[in-house]
């Protein structure tokens, strides 16, 4: 596992800022791993236990698939992205989130980019 600042030079979209990356390898304990990390990244934003086991359920799940991917089994690499509206600290009211997955892109340096995982949490309304 290696928390990663790679991805926080590449905005995906303007009004979103990322506010986490974890980086895991074939061989790690998805669950645990991804459960650990995701709680403390989310507890910075002080959301409810509801929504924090809903986003927590989807990445596991979603990690644990990816990782018998061929994306992920030829890179050997994982990437889960939290991204955040970029006035979310200034907004109250109900938290909702999508996930996207993107499989293969290719990195910065042109490698073979890895299956990345992105969550985006956005306030309803």
């Amino acid at each position: 596992m290696k928390h990663t600042d790679s991805f926080f030079r590449q905005v995906p979209a303007p009004g979103w800022e990322p506010f986490g990356e974890l980086e895991l390898t074939v061989n790690f304990d998805t669950d645990h791993t991804v459960g650990k990390w995701l709680g403390a990244v989310l507890n910075l934003l002080d959301l409810p236990a509801d929504f924090v086991n809903s986003v927590l359920k989807s990445a596991q799940e979603a990690a644990a698939k990816a990782m018998k991917s061929v994306s992920v089994v030829r890179s050997k690499h994982l990437h889960l992205l939290i991204l955040v509206p970029t006035d979310h600290m200034s907004m109250g009211g109900t938290w909702g989130f999508f996930r996207v997955e993107k499989f293969g892109l290719p990195a910065e340096d042109g490698s073979a980019r890895d299956h990345d995982i992105e969550f985006y949490l956005y306030l309803e309304g």
